[in-house]
């Protein structure tokens, strides 16, 4: 459910003062007054993540990349969704929408969905705005971000604080680590942590009524290696602590899960 989130955050987590920094260096560019220029990623990887969030079970996924940015700001992109960013002053502002929130309650194949959530019923996937803002200050880098569920209102809504703490930056690497803070609405941490009489009855879970707040912690160890003028490899290492309502989930089947993803990474 949040891989894509997950990735595109261990991204965007690289300082954007490397010119070598695959993703981020025509951000860079606009934030220093130059012009952007258009540019394309692509890319492909593995990731390991959780079954669902709150698993125990963990699977290896593909990780296809791939974003089409133009110099005016709009992108397109695997992980971004299609959107627009402009740098205003020091802030970087973008707006997406892009589609998640998938979660099948059985195992549909090995690349989807899990057996732990049987008689919890699918929840369907919906067009979302993900808004966000950041800030960047020498090595540190703030951010401020939100998921709104618009054609599924009864999904809810998350709401994300994120930091980023560049550790070493040369023409050839560039490792980070990366804070963040999720915070969901009653909808949100419902739908993927509450139980319902009927879901009980259907799944044997007992029954569970889920409130807002803070869902996950998250940090994130982020080594970009760059090869040369297009190629690129970027590695992750990460871990989500679940808090509140959805630790104490009766889905929750263990609430610290790591995280691992790699991908190489061609730019043109």
């Amino acid at each position: 459910m949040k891989l894509a989130a997950l990735t595109l955050a261990c991204l965007c987590a690289i300082s954007t003062s490397s010119h070598a920094d695959p993703l981020n260096a025509d951000r860079s560019a606009a934030a220093s007054g130059d012009t952007p220029r258009d540019y394309t990623l692509v890319g492909a990887g593995l990731a390991y993540v959780p079954e669902y969030t709150g698993s125990d079970k963990s699977r290896v996924l593909p990780l296809p990349v791939f974003e089409r940015s133009f110099s005016n700001g709009a992108f397109i992109s695997t992980l971004r969704g299609i959107g627009i960013a402009h740098t205003l002053a020091d802030v970087n502002l973008s707006a997406a929408l892009s589609y998640g929130g998938t979660r099948p309650d059985h195992q549909r194949n090995i690349f989807s969905g899990s057996d732990q959530l049987r008689g919890m019923g699918d929840i369907a996937g919906a067009v979302q705005a993900v808004l966000n803002a950041s800030y960047r200050f020498d090595a540190v880098g703030v951010s401020l971000g939100t998921t709104q569920n618009l054609n599924r209102r009864d999904h809810g809504a998350t709401y994300t604080l994120g930091s980023s703490l560049q550790l070493h930056a040369s023409p050839t690497d560039q490792i980070s680590l990366g804070l963040s803070a999720d915070y969901g609405d009653r909808k949100y941490v419902q739908t993927y942590f509450g139980v319902t009489p009927e879901q009980s009855r259907r799944s044997g879970y007992r029954s569970y009524s889920a409130k807002a707040g803070f869902t996950n912690l998250g940090a994130t160890l982020t080594w970009n290696h760059v090869i040369d003028a297009h190629w690129s490899v970027l590695g992750v290492a990460g871990v989500k602590q679940l808090t509140g309502d959805a630790a104490d989930s009766p889905l929750t089947k263990r609430s610290t899960s790591p995280m691992l993803l790699t991908s190489l990474i061609y730019k043109f």
